[in-house]
């Protein structure tokens, strides 16, 4: 009888642990953290974004006010401006980066000699804090102590405002900006072209294609849906991106290169107006959604219009 009990007991502790029950397991140390880092959050946000938030005593005050911060968005001037200039700045960071990381990789790709050392030095930026590259930049640009100006001047130029005139002051952000993440572009599209079946390529020589048209033909085709993709990461980035207009230009002159992450910061801890910066907020999340969304939309539709 014993020794029935002590088997059963060892049948009970070798059955194996039911699939469903270890899933819930592995992933709950990931749905804590998302609850209390993401759905918190975005609860406290959404529940702020409908209210008026006062601070009176020491304390935050909140009164249900509905959409009414919601009806401010369309006539706060200053929030349509940072609009146009987050507009502005990802559209020329998209197009330059990936333009510029695409060119580099292919050039890298081919060449035999130098494809070591360009891989080394390429990446130099993308292991910069942005903090620190931001930094660099204006000791480079600052037009009392920048060595840019310095140079101007031992050349016999004249020295500029780059930062003192809005239209170069918003090409310098952008500059900065594509300079820091190019690099990235490049690694990533690098490792596509070299994932790539050279037989396809040398099947295109043989056949009688030059450099160019396999170029055109075989090679850009094959790494067009890594080019959409990082067109789309790529433009996530720069409408969050934040260091460089802070520390180089503190959005000046005026609101000219204010992007909508300033701009919230801003009505947040500069205007205490707690309220109208989380319904502001949302608005942004909910037009990143929208571009996510439609990427998605226009991704579905290109694979249906090629399966057809």
């Amino acid at each position: 009888m014993a020794q029935l009990l002590l088997a059963g007991r060892r049948s009970r502790r070798r059955r194996p642990m039911d699939g469903g029950r270890f899933a819930v397991i592995a992933l709950l140390p990931s749905i804590i953290l998302f609850a209390v880092f993401g759905i918190l959050p975005a609860y406290n946000l959404l529940r702020m974004s409908v209210s008026d938030v006062a601070l009176q005593g020491g304390v935050f005050t909140e009164v249900l006010v509905g959409f009414g911060n919601f009806a401010k968005i369309p006539s706060d001037q200053t929030g349509a401006r940072t609009m146009v200039n987050t507009l502005v700045f990802s559209l020329a960071s998209v197009v330059l980066t990936v333009g510029l990381g695409l060119a580099l990789a292919l050039l890298v790709e081919r060449s035999r000699v130098f494809a070591g050392l360009a891989r080394r030095v390429l990446l130099i930026p993308l292991a910069i804090a942005p903090v620190v590259i931001s930094v660099i930049w204006l000791l480079i640009v600052d037009p009392n102590i920048g060595s840019l100006n310095k140079l101007l001047g031992n050349l016999g130029l004249p020295v500029q405002s780059w930062l003192g005139d809005g239209a170069s002051a918003m090409a310098v952000v952008i500059g900065i900006d594509v300079w820091h993440w190019t690099p990235l572009v490049f690694l990533i599209l690098f490792t596509s072209l070299q994932a790539l079946d050279p037989e396809v390529r040398e099947a295109a020589l043989v056949d009688g294609a030059n450099s160019r048209q396999t170029l055109r033909y075989i090679t850009l085709p094959l790494v067009m849906p890594m080019v959409i993709a990082l067109c789309g990461i790529r433009l996530l980035m720069s409408i969050k991106a934040f260091d460089e207009m802070f520390l180089v230009t503190g959005g000046g002159p005026g609101d000219a290169t204010s992007l909508v992450s300033l701009h919230i910061r801003q009505v947040f801890f500069d205007e205490l107006n707690l309220g109208y910066g989380s319904a502001y907020s949302v608005m942004v999340v909910l037009a990143i959604g929208a571009l996510v969304a439609i990427g998605f939309g226009l991704r579905r539709l290109r694979r249906a219009r090629a399966a057809s």
